[in-house]
């Protein structure tokens, strides 16, 4: 009977090392879907449209310029911009040559592809360049390459940046520097009919805007010019042009303002590794998420963030942040990449490889 008890004890510890090891939240899988041959060209930027089914995306490419007959230096290299539009399994087909805008003379403008956006139709997109001295300009295309006129002219661009299309594919929010170098914007309309840009919310700048398309409203953080007063998270009518406080940002903005792909929150940091993700009502409350600070993108009701391989590098994992359990799962475990461009829903991801080569890759992915 005195053995009895070891026994026991023996047995319960034998049957648990027996049962199956609790399981591990399960990494989302990913199928490489297809890679995009850019030649020697670099892609740089990228941009799903609404349903997911069409990627733009920027290249720079080296251009060798005519050596002057006089000179002895060796002839100039630029390296402008061109924009791409696919769909996984077509071939890509080019809409904006490197030699778009050129002088009188006949020379082309170098110019980089900064940012794509595309109109909820799918038909149009919103291409943000810059050139050599960092004047920037909005050029609005069509996904096969022609013209989207403003107004009654021939002109298809207009001074301004961080621009997105709204609801009715048929205007467009765009910002202009309040106080440079960009720290502060304010916030503009243009419909493509017009031509024109209509100024709002006059005498309030904003530290960063996020656009909500299908509501016709914009969720800015304002700031005043002197950055004497803390941050205030403000909600803005782009139709009536009216402004509503959402929340007095008592614990500061360190930037990442972004909207959900539903429109129906917004999210921001406001620490290292804490991104407050909020509803769009006045009384709603912030709720915290553990992401690092640096580049994520919503991708459905989750977000994608770059795990860095180092502190302060430029390279990374790709890593999906799920708010039901808190968990962090790397998509691609074996792929280090410069970065990388999720689909509305989160199905489908365009990445930027590391490497001597970066190559545009798109996978699709299921939770």
């Amino acid at each position: 009977m005195k053995l009895a008890l070891p026994l026991v004890l023996l047995a319960s510890a034998l049957s648990l090392l027996l049962l199956p090891p609790v399981p591990r939240a399960q990494a989302p899988t990913a199928e490489l879907e297809a890679t995009i041959d850019t030649g020697e060209d670099l892609a740089v930027v990228a941009a799903w449209s609404s349903d997911g089914r069409q990627l733009a995306y920027g290249t720079e490419k080296e251009v060798r310029l005519p050596k002057h007959p006089l000179s002895v230096d060796e002839a100039p290299i630029r390296y402008p911009g061109e924009v791409w539009v696919t769909a996984p399994g077509e071939k890509p087909r080019r809409i904006l040559k490197h030699d778009f805008f050129r002088n009188r003379e006949g020379s082309f403008f170098s110019f980089s592809v900064e940012r794509l956006a595309w109109a909820p139709d799918g038909e149009k997109l919103l291409i943000e360049l810059r050139d050599e001295r960092k004047n920037t300009l909005t050029l609005l295309l069509t996904a096969k390459g022609k013209r989207v006129e403003l107004g009654s002219g021939p002109q298809n661009f207009l001074p301004g940046y961080g621009g997105g299309w709204l609801g009715d594919s048929q205007s467009l929010g765009l910002l202009a520097e309040a106080v440079a170098p960009r720290l502060l914007h304010r916030i503009a309309v243009v419909r493509v009919a017009a031509g024109r840009a209509v100024s709002l919310f006059e005498g309030r700048s904003f530290a960063a805007v996020a656009w909500l398309p299908r509501a016709r409203k914009a969720v800015g953080v304002e700031r005043d010019p002197e950055f004497m007063r803390p941050p205030r998270l403000m909600a803005g009518d782009l139709e009536s042009g009216r402004l509503e406080t959402l929340d007095d940002l008592k614990e500061g903005y360190l930037g990442g303002l972004q909207a959900s792909a539903d429109e129906t929150r917004v999210s921001y940091f406001v620490g290292q590794e804490k991104l407050a993700v909020r509803g769009l009502g006045p009384e709603a409350e912030p709720e915290y998420w553990a992401v690092p600070f640096g580049r994520y993108a919503w991708a459905g009701e989750k977000v994608f963030f770059l795990e860095a391989k180092e502190v302060g590098g430029r390279t990374g994992w790709l890593t999906l942040y799920d708010p039901t359990d808190n968990s962090r799962r790397r998509v691609l475990a074996e792929e280090l990449l410069l970065d990388f461009w999720p689909s509305p829903d989160g199905r489908r991801v365009a990445v930027l490889t590391a490497g001597l080569k970066p190559q545009l890759k798109v996978y699709r992915v299921a939770p």
